[in-house]
């Protein structure tokens, strides 16, 4: 039995839009590469073209997480000695986030002709709209590539107040421990009280967060912009928030 290989009539290609914002940048990028290269076909070929286009929208709105964005760099060169030149992710997704998003991409894609080829049919538009309605792109959710994952937010429900002793002295300190976890602290509630490790709590004290009242008013995307603060820090700081019965401040 001979080896199959797709004919150009047999290589049927699809639109996909995807809309780009609260994604993060690398798993948006792996998943994108194998729409283009059609890996998730059949018929895929790794010597051919097999995949399909894809059109990307709000590409200003993709993620970082950890500290990336200050650390992440991309290099360019002029062939001229001295000539090399860094720029942080940051920075260039700030100034060109289409470019940012198609340098990402085209890393993936295999570094010939074939890959060139891909990549043309990858069009990424900063805002929400794009020209190609007239192509009848079908919306690709890529939701477990979104920061965190597609996770709800479900209210902090009081935890019962178990009584051991009947003494008043002891049922008044139940009720005033369980009425402080309803979501209001004070505003010089020290970050000490939370149980933090010391590495974390250094952290948020450098970059100028050195209260409770203070930390529930970031987002869990400017935390995660706080250098040295990654998705483990995160997932502390908000076990830590939950048995307080608080959390950070949603978008």
């Amino acid at each position: 039995m001979s080896t199959y290989t797709p004919k150009r009539g047999d290589i049927q290609r699809a639109w996909h839009v995807v809309d780009a914002d609260g994604l993060i940048l690398g798993r948006l990028a792996s998943e994108v590469a194998k729409i283009l290269r059609g890996k998730h076909k059949p018929i895929f070929t790794p010597h051919q073209d097999t995949g399909d286009h894809v059109v990307i929208v709000n590409a200003d709105k993709v993620v970082l997480s950890g500290s990336k964005r200050a650390d992440k760099t991309v290099y360019s060169h002029s062939g001229y000695p001295g000539g090399l030149k860094t720029k942080s992710y940051g920075d260039l997704l700030a100034e060109k986030p289409e470019e940012a998003l198609r340098i990402t991409i085209g890393g993936m894609l295999p570094k010939n002709r074939l890959g060139r080829q891909m990549l043309t049919k990858l069009k990424i538009y900063s805002g929400g709209d794009h020209p190609h309605d007239a192509q009848k792109p079908q919306p690709l959710e890529l939701e477990h590539t979104r920061l965190r994952g597609p996770q709800e937010k479900k209210p902090v429900e009081p935890k019962p107040t178990v009584l051991e002793d009947s003494s008043p002295s002891k049922e008044t300190i139940e009720l005033d421990h369980s009425e402080s976890g309803d979501g209001e602290v004070p505003e010089s509630g020290s970050l000490e009280n939370l149980g933090l490790t010391s590495a974390v709590l250094n952290n948020l004290v450098a970059n100028g967060i050195s209260t409770v009242e203070e930390l529930i008013n970031h987002s869990s995307e400017e935390i995660l912009g706080i250098p040295k603060i990654g998705p483990k820090a995160l997932e502390q700081i908000t076990a830590c928030l939950e048995d307080s019965g608080l959390s950070l401040k949603e978008i």
